[in-house]
């Protein structure tokens, strides 16, 4: 009976050790144990998941974070066991298990061979023109284009959508909308407090064409507990670049076919568009002003919204996301530079797009035999770079960062809020946000009187209670508030008057908030926020009236560059290069691209190795470069080249730390701060401040603060000594100035400079982000560094350029203009025209009637 019994498990034992011998070299995990891969491979299984480490999760909106499958333990099919090896003597490692915190497995570059032989390059596109999207309130909403290319378009895509929001956001009565192309891809609530949530959403086929997409975000927020206006500036979803983006299907292509497909290079998670120029031997001239001609052009015809230009003179492989490689040069030299250079580039001018062995970027070619070949390659990418119907018409081409384009006011014109971006919205919260952009030229001048007339048509419930009120800011200052005195109306047509020295060139940003206080908020009852009967209603028929206004130019004046222009364009800018090292290219192109996209033309522009005295000038360069005299040219102070070189910003992430050689004089300090004082001798000082102010001291200074508050008068407009620019020293921790002012003779001196050429290059990229480009004004600006905000000086001493053909209207208003900010000149001019007009009387009188 025991040899019945044993026999079976002998056969059963053997069966088993014939299978693990036949799976022993798949898993082996001994430095010695590899096996070679049998000479005949099946093909991968087309579920396979490519080893590109993207960030994408297969998961339902709403659900826990999980591991996806691929990092799941299953068992592996019969041809995967080579992938699986986990032994030390194999190179390529095996695919790593997703981030606890994203779920998706961390970023690797695999070899380009191996990739372009696999074909595993996954096709994904971040989609965000920021790197970060707010949607701020109970009500707010973006819009924005994406392009792409033919085949992105025709192979099946998903949206992975990444957000964060404000804790006090209540998950039951708040949702975020992605629309593409006007048709919902994402509704879901917003209940992401704590950690980045993210979701896929399955685009439908067809939805997505070639060419311009236009996607529009939208969040309706409501506070969890308080139903007070204040509360509703506490609700925020951010939208998170790093982990918003389209991908496409596996194995879909991105091929640029030519250069209409330059906008479809799209953005990295940061928003920015790279362009990597690659050119031999950067120092010669010639090469020098094509180059800095060319990104303008590929800037404009790619319609980048935030472009920023490296140059370097070798080929630094492979181009990530959202970078777009121009090489250029003449074919000779670019044969070494650049592989499978066409050897018609030999013979003839070639602009030819040409893709990236092993990934998805592409590389432009500009090259000739030649250099007129060159510059006629050059032409080519410009051919249709510009659009002079829209330059014409003032159409901004901001579609990519702001949709719809943003639309100019060059005099008397009406602006209907549909044509503004604004719809008609019904609103059943306490804080009604509505936001537009409007463009005013370069030389516009009417800062100092005219109004734009605000019509509005909208409508509110009996629930809005009389207080109520319209606020609107300008450029993000309150410009002007109406208050509703009526219990329930229909308002058309209501007129708010919006003074115009709100406004200056360039882009305005506009907001109307209207602010409604009802009953049932004063309660606030349990589920108050979740109301959804409406309150108010703003129509998309409401318009925005301009008035005619003067229009010259004024030097020094930074806005004129934030829309493009140098002040004076009749004769072309000269740029001088501190050293023609790609640092400062870089520098230099970033600058020309992100003035040649705000025109909407390339810049009108020279280079030189040296300036004189009687052109316009551009000057960029490290503080340790700038010639000797300049920053007196511009009315910078000289103390910057000693303070900028001791105070180095550092890295930008770290952290901020009080520096310990900084300390008072002890002659400086004062006795009261080096002990605590008392009760007794802190009063006495006080007193003793006041009485040395006497009567007359303190009945001025009210009256000089009423006639400030009331008609913004101020003892300084009343003087007659001539306005003049002090020496600007920016501030210790600026990173980057940009500084203009007017020469001796019919020039404008301009300079761009930073701490290190790095910083420079690095610095100007931030500065060409179009929210921080719109803020460029006055007569020098310092960009603080981890911050989104400029420090602006104004301007006080200027001459006009005229920019205009000579009319007495014109010159009216400009006039109008003038005397309003120089008051005391306007009233001895009225005072002179009265003493005049009174002797041109009795002359006349003395000579007419009856004499005794």
């Amino acid at each position: 009976m025991r040899l019945v019994h044993i026999l079976p498990l002998l056969a059963l034992q053997a069966l088993g050790a014939t299978e693990a011998a036949a799976q022993a070299s798949p898993f082996t995990m001994s430095p010695n144990g590899q096996s070679n891969p049998p000479a005949v491979r099946p093909q991968p299984q087309p579920a396979a998941p490519a080893p590109s480490g993207q960030g994408f999760e297969m998961r339902q909106p709403g659900a826990a974070p999980a591991t996806p499958p691929a990092a799941q333990p299953s068992s592996p099919p019969a041809n995967a066991g080579t992938p699986f090896n986990m032994g030390p003597a194999r190179q390529a490692p095996a695919s790593p298990s997703p981030s606890p915190q994203t779920g998706a497995a961390p970023a690797r570059q695999p070899a380009p061979a191996a990739t372009a032989a696999r074909g595993g390059v996954r096709n994904e596109r971040p989609v965000l023109p920021f790197e970060t999207v707010r949607l701020e309130g109970e009500s707010d909403a973006k819009s924005w284009t994406v392009h792409l290319t033919q085949d992105e378009a025709a192979s099946g895509a998903s949206l992975v959508l990444g957000f964060k929001n404000a804790v006090v956001v209540m998950p039951e009565g708040s949702r975020l909308r992605i629309a593409i192309n006007g048709e919902s891809v994402v509704d879901t609530p917003i209940s992401s407090p704590n950690d980045i949530k993210r979701l896929t959403a399955t685009i439908r086929p067809g939805l997505l064409r070639a060419g311009q997409n236009i996607i529009r975000a939208e969040a309706f927020q409501r506070h969890r507990t308080d139903c007070t206006i204040d509360a509703t500036y506490e609700l925020w979803t951010d939208l998170d670049s790093a982990t918003t983006r389209l991908v496409f299907a596996e194995g879909a292509a991105k091929t640029l076919r030519g250069l209409d497909d330059l906008p479809a290079v799209g953005v990295d998670s940061t928003g920015v568009t790279t362009i990597r120029v690659v050119a031999p031997k950067i120092y010669r001239p010639e090469i020098r002003d094509r180059l800095l001609r060319l990104v303008q052009l590929v800037a404009l015809r790619g319609r980048y919204a935030h472009p920023v230009i490296q140059v370097v003179e070798t080929d630094p492989g492979p181009s990530p996301v959202g970078t777009i490689k121009v090489a250029i040069g003449l074919a000779g030299e670019l044969r070494g530079l650049v592989a499978g250079m066409p050897d018609a580039a030999s013979s003839q001018p070639l602009t030819m797009m040409m893709q990236d062995p092993g990934s998805l970027g592409s590389t432009l070619v500009v090259s000739g035999p030649t250099w007129q070949d060159l510059d006629t390659a050059i032409g080519i990418v410009g051919a249709q770079a510009v659009n002079n119907a829209n330059v014409q018409r003032g159409i901004l081409d901001t579609a990519a960062w702001h949709w719809p384009e943003i639309l100019t006011a060059f005099g008397a014109h009406s602006f209907r809020f549909a044509d503004l971006g604004v719809p008609t919205q019904e609103f059943s919260g306490r804080r009604l946000k509505a936001e537009f952009a409007i463009n005013l030229p370069s030389d516009f001048y009417a800062t100092e009187y005219g109004e734009a007339i605000l019509h509005l048509d909208a409508a509110y419930t009996a629930a809005v209670r009389p207080g109520s009120h319209i606020n609107v800011f300008v450029n993000g200052m309150i410009s002007t508030q109406t208050t509703i005195t009526k219990q329930g109306d229909i308002v058309r047509r209501h007129t708010i008057r919006l003074p115009l020295r709100n406004f200056k060139a360039g882009i305005n940003q506009v907001t109307i908030e209207a602010i409604l206080l009802t009953d049932a908020d004063e309660r606030c009852a349990p589920g108050e926020t979740l109301s959804e009967s409406n309150r108010l209603v703003l129509f998309d028929t409401s318009t925005l009236d301009f008035p005619t206004y003067g229009r010259i130019g004024r030097v020094p004046d930074l806005a004129v560059m934030s829309t493009g222009r140098f002040p004076n364009e009749d004769v072309p800018t000269t740029i001088v290069l501190a050293r023609p090292d790609p640092l400062n290219y870089s520098a230099a192109g970033t600058l020309l691209a992100r003035m040649a996209r705000s025109g909407g033309t390339p810049v009108r522009a020279q280079f030189s190795n040296a300036a004189s005295d009687d052109e316009s000038v551009l000057f960029i360069g490290a503080v340790d470069q700038i010639p000797s005299g300049l920053l007196n040219r511009v009315k910078v102070s000289e103390h910057l080249r000693m303070i900028w070189p001791s105070t180095p910003t550092g890295d930008r992430a770290g952290p901020q730390v009080a520096s310990s050689d900084f300390s008072l004089p002890t002659s400086q300090v004062s006795p009261d701060r080096l002990a605590t004082a008392s009760t007794d001798e802190v009063r006495r000082r006080w007193s003793d401040t006041f009485q040395r102010r006497g009567f007359f001291q303190q009945t001025l200074g009210t009256l000089q603060g009423w006639m400030e508050k009331t008609f913004s008068l101020s003892l300084s407009s009343l003087s007659l000594e001539e306005r003049t620019d002090a020496p600007y020293e920016p501030p210790q921790r600026a990173s980057l100035l940009l500084a203009q002012n007017q020469s001796d003779t019919a020039g404008v001196w301009t300079l761009l400079t930073a701490r290190t050429d790095r910083a420079l290059a690095d610095e100007m990229a931030r500065l060409a982000n179009p929210l921080l480009w719109s803020q460029v004004a006055g007569r020098a600006v310092a960009l603080e560094p981890r911050e989104t905000k400029l420090q602006v000086e104004p301007i006080n001493d200027y001459r006009f350029v005229q920019t205009q053909p000579l009319s007495l209207r014109n010159m009216r208003l400009v006039a109008a203009n003038w005397m309003s900010a120089n008051l005391v000149q306007y009233a001895l001019l009225l005072l002179t025209a009265c003493m005049v007009l009174g002797v041109a009387t009795y002359l006349l009188l003395n000579r007419l009637g009856r004499r005794p």
